[in-house]
């Protein structure tokens, strides 16, 4: 009695969650950039090994092309804790973004099914937490 049973699925939004917030804070810091979820894990129908496809929107990025954009996204992502984990990072001008989101596109769509969430930044005390995760899978995976 009064035991509680957490479900594989439910532990696994909350380590999702706690990446994607986390690697919205580093985003923030070093691009000063807003993230947004989209697709199967906004949507809630993302399987095991799907992608996080993530959209970062800075006025950083008007200085770049669109190949330079964010070229540090691996060691974020790997700082964050997204070890062994699919992203696929979209960055934009927010210029661009409100063309995007406002066009027939998969942001557009995305936009209008009511599937393009803005990730809330980690407070920066769950930095570290995500990157003991990291490094303890890789130490599994080794």
């Amino acid at each position: 009695m009064g035991q509680t049973i957490t479900s594989r699925a439910a532990v696994q939004s909350a380590s999702q969650d706690e990446l994607i917030a986390i690697f919205a804070r580093l985003m923030r810091e070093r691009h000063k950039a807003t993230l947004y979820l989209f697709g199967s894990r906004a949507r809630g129908t993302a399987r095991e090994h799907s992608d996080y496809d993530i959209v970062a929107v800075s006025d950083a990025f008007g200085q770049q092309s669109h190949f330079r954009r964010c070229l540090d996204r691996d060691e974020l992502w790997h700082t964050a804790g997204g070890w062994r984990k699919a992203l696929d990072l979209h960055c934009y001008t927010p210029g661009e973004f409100r063309k995007e989101v406002a066009g027939l596109g998969y942001l557009g769509q995305a936009r209008a099914r009511g599937e393009l969430i803005r990730i809330k930044p980690a407070p920066r005390a769950q930095q570290a937490q995500g990157r003991s995760i990291a490094q303890a899978e890789r130490r599994g995976a080794a």
